[in-house]
């Protein structure tokens, strides 16, 4: 069997204004993991890591109250600021989304200019 390198990272990327101002996204996947950078200023401020359990298949009582099915999920700030609750919620909404159609965990690097709960 030969051995097949893995191609580059793929990545994709576009702007959006977010209630005015002028915001970057870009996604890249790295075959391991998703990396997801939200900035408003060309930065990474913050770097945050979320991963998702595998869907649980035990019993309710063994699971600890989870249902079956149901996943767990964790969301680490690497480095960064981690008085910003809403980076989390934004890691934490990104994963679930990932996770119906992957295992991969995701890194999330964010900047905003606006701390503003609203923004998204």
């Amino acid at each position: 069997m030969a051995f097949r390198p893995a191609g580059p990272p793929e990545s994709h990327q576009w702007e959006a204004e977010i209630q005015g101002t002028p915001t970057s996204f870009v996604i890249t996947d790295f075959g391991s993991e998703l990396f997801f950078l939200i900035t408003q200023n060309a930065k990474i401020g913050s770097l945050i890591q979320a991963t998702a359990s595998a869907p649980n298949s035990g019993d309710a009582a063994d699971l600890g109250g989870l249902a079956r099915g149901e996943r767990t999920y964790d969301v680490q700030v690497l480095f960064g600021d981690r008085r910003q609750e809403h980076y989390r919620a934004i890691a934490r909404s990104l994963i679930e989304v990932v996770a119906q159609k992957s295992s991969k965990p995701i890194l999330l690097g964010i900047q905003l200019k606006e701390h503003n709960v609203d923004i998204f």
